[in-house]
């Protein structure tokens, strides 16, 4: 037994010595498989492994608006073998609703990678005689109470900017909690909701499953070339916050490793066959140079706590 445990210590002193990285690397993804996080996570360092000479493994741990995954990120060894893929629910939002937060979202993480930013689209079913914002206002006021939308969670970036919706044009709405946004789709298309927020709408909207009102970017996307925004259209309630994607790793992680996984990953994010994968999702290429990153990343942070508090949504 006692020679077991001194094996094992001395293998595991071995590897901590040698160059980082001697193992694969986990990314930790607040959502499921086949989700956006998701998908990016494996685009990326699909391309980032090779230059970076290891192995990513993604980890799946979607539940509690991303607060499981970021949490379990935050307690993992600083050393550069566990990293979260966040966004504005996992490191923003989420934290801002919970009684008390497992994590401090601007102390408690570095940012290593911008991957891109993301604007959600507010679209509709086709069965909802609308085809504009004002278009939408209007039947919101001759029919109130009786407008539903979805979103994919309560507390989600679609559920708060919808509750921002109601509250800054003094409409009434009632909100449809989903999965994902797949289901969100499917519910419009069936007639139980009228309205969705989605993140990735591109593909729903491109085979006329559901009529587009808008995107809430003010000055539009680069991931929606030509989609109006919702204040162009006269919507309020629609400056609020910048959806993101952003590599973090545990505060307290070394430099030399940040350095490493720093270039892997920005490399990849800025290769053009990569931003035209993370385009075509929905996510406008970011890849913020390092030297503005964590002014960014606090900033987005600070935007998404603002956003809890602008639309009244309480912890589930």
């Amino acid at each position: 037994m006692l020679a077991g445990t001194l094996a094992a210590t001395m293998a595991g002193s071995v590897q901590a010595q040698q160059p980082y990285p001697n193992r694969p690397i986990t990314v930790v993804v607040p959502s499921g498989a086949g989700g956006l996080s998701d998908t990016l996570a494996r685009i990326v360092t699909e391309k980032a492994k090779t230059e970076l000479g290891a192995a990513f493994v993604i980890e799946n741990k979607p539940g509690a608006s991303g607060i499981i995954a970021a949490s379990g990120v935050k307690r993992a060894q600083p050393d550069g073998y566990t990293i979260l893929l966040a966004n504005g629910t996992s490191n923003g939002a989420a934290e801002a609703l919970a009684v008390k937060s497992p994590y401090d979202s601007a102390k408690d993480f570095v940012p290593v990678a911008h991957v891109g930013e993301t604007q959600l689209a507010l679209v509709a079913s086709k069965k909802l005689p609308v085809k504009t914002a004002q278009d939408l206002l209007a039947y919101a006021r001759k029919n109130p109470g009786k407008l539903t939308y979805g979103s994919f969670g309560h507390g989600s970036a679609g559920h708060l900017f919808g509750e921002v919706m109601k509250k800054e044009n003094d409409i009434s709405m009632v909100h449809v909690p989903y999965k994902n946004e797949a289901d969100v789709v499917q519910a419009m298309i069936a007639g139980e909701i009228d309205l969705g927020m989605l993140v990735s709408a591109k593909p729903f909207v491109d085979e006329g499953q559901v009529t587009l009102i808008g995107v809430t970017s003010p000055s539009g996307t680069a991931a929606y070339p030509g989609w109006p925004s919702l204040s162009s259209q006269g919507l309020l309630g629609f400056s609020n916050a910048r959806g993101f994607q952003i590599f973090l790793a545990p505060a307290g992680t070394p430099e030399p490793v940040l350095k490493k996984l720093r270039a892997a990953l920005s490399r990849a994010i800025s290769d053009p066959a990569i931003g035209k994968r993370v385009l075509d999702l929905g996510v406008a290429p970011a890849n913020t140079p390092e030297a503005e990153l964590q002014a960014t990343y606090r900033e987005l942070v600070e935007q998404w706590r603002a956003l809890v508090k602008a639309s009244d949504v309480q912890a589930n």
